[in-house]
């Protein structure tokens, strides 16, 4: 069975990313999810994972989105949803 069309870093099957997002444990479905919303195109990240379960696992996703840039648009779009996302900007930043 090929890769998946994003995962050029890897040899992920759709097969084996549907199965690990099912039933892979948690630090391994949140290293998924950060490595689809950091390599695959944003059409194509809805194949696999919707914005409520994306900030559900959010602060263990976050750790494994790069660049950090990236996270930090996620963190803006997560919260435009309506989603509660905590930043992990050091506390006092600015004050």
């Amino acid at each position: 069975m090929p890769r998946a069309p994003f995962a050029w870093s890897g040899d992920l099957t759709e097969e084996e990313i549907r199965r690990i997002l099912r039933e892979g444990d948690p630090e391994e479905r949140a290293r998924l999810i950060g490595r689809i919303v950091s390599e695959a195109p944003f059409e194509e990240i809805w194949r696999y994972v919707m914005p409520a379960e994306i900030a559900a696992n959010w602060p263990v996703v976050r750790r494994y989105i790069w660049p950090p840039d990236l996270r930090e648009i996620w963190e803006w779009g997560l919260r435009v949803w309506g989603y509660e996302v905590a930043s992990d900007a050091p506390s006092g930043e600015g004050a």
